[in-house]
C-alpha cells in the first residue's frame, strides 16, 4: 500500500514519524503524536497508526512505548537527504524516494543519505555515493559516525560524515577525514558534550552507475 491512499491526518502522522525518527534515532510515543498533530485522545492516536498499520507502512511492538517502525518493502531504506563529507552542512529533509539496500542492512530503522563532498574519498566514499546509517548515540574509536552540531538557537543542526575518536590525553574528540589533504575537526570535550553528538553510524555504502549524482 502506498501512503496516497492514507487519509490526511494518517499522511501527516507518518511524516511526523519519519521525521521524528530521523531527528532522533527512536520513533514517537503515542503522546508526542497526538502533541505534535493536535490530537488530544491517544486512543485516536492509536486508532490511525492501526490504519497506517493495515496499510502496510509502518508495523508495532505490542507492550513498547516506542515500538513504531517504518515497514522497509522489498529491503528498501528511506533516503533522508544528503549530507557532507566535509564541512557541517543542514541535513534531513522529507524522506522523497527509498533505495533498495537488502534486508540484512534494513534493519534498526537504518535510513540512507547522499554524500556530498571528498573528504572521505580514502575510506571509498565519494561524492554522490549513498551511506546507510543505523541510528544510535554511542560509537566507538575509528566508526564512521554522523556527527550533528545542535547550534544555539538552530532549528536544526549541521551534520558532518566522519571517522569519530575520542582523544582522552586531549580531553578532546577528533572528527577525521579520509582525505589527506583536509585536516580534522577538533572539538574540546565540553563543547562536545554540550553541542554535539552522534546521530549513527554508517553500515553500509551503495553507489548506483548511469545516474545523475
Amino acid at each position: 500500500m502506498s501512503l496516497e491512499q492514507a487519509s490526511e491526518i494518517q499522511r501527516r502522522m507518518y511524516e511526523f514519524i519519519v521525521s521524528y525518527m530521523k531527528r532522533e534515532g527512536m520513533p514517537p510515543t503515542n503522546r508526542e503524536i497526538g502533541r505534535e498533530l493536535q490530537i488530544a485522545s491517544t486512543g485516536h492516536v492509536d486508532y490511525h497508526l492501526t490504519m497506517l498499520e493495515k496499510k502496510q507502512l509502518i508495523t508495532r511492538q505490542p507492550k513498547k512505548s516506542r515500538g513504531i517502525k517504518l515497514t522497509r518493502q522489498s529491503g528498501g531504506v528511506p533516503v533522508m537527504g544528503t549530507i557532507a563529507a566535509g564541512e557541517p552542512l543542514d541535513i534531513f529533509p522529507d524522506a522523497s524516494q527509498m533505495i533498495d539496500v537488502g534486508r540484512d542492512v534494513v534493519e534498526h530503522d537504518a535510513y540512507a543519505l547522499i554524500v556530498r563532498g571528498r573528504s572521505m574519498i580514502e575510506d571509498h566514499i565519494c561524492d554522490g555515493d549513498y551511506v546507510v546509517i543505523r541510528p544510535q548515540s554511542t560509537c566507538q574509536n575509528g566508526d564512521i559516525v554522523v556527527a550533528l552540531h545542535e547550534q544555539q538557537g538552530a532549528e536544526s543542526g549541521g551534520a558532518t560524515l566522519k571517522r569519530f575518536f575520542l582523544e582522552k590525553e586531549h580531553d578532546r574528540v577528533r572528527l577525521q577525514p579520509a582525505n589527506s589533504e583536509l585536516e580534522p575537526i577538533l572539538i574540546s570535550r565540553g563543547e562536545w558534550e554540550r553541542e554535539w553528538r552522534v546521530q549513527g553510524k554508517v553500515v553500509a555504502i551503495f553507489r548506483q552507475y548511469g545516474t545523475a549524482a
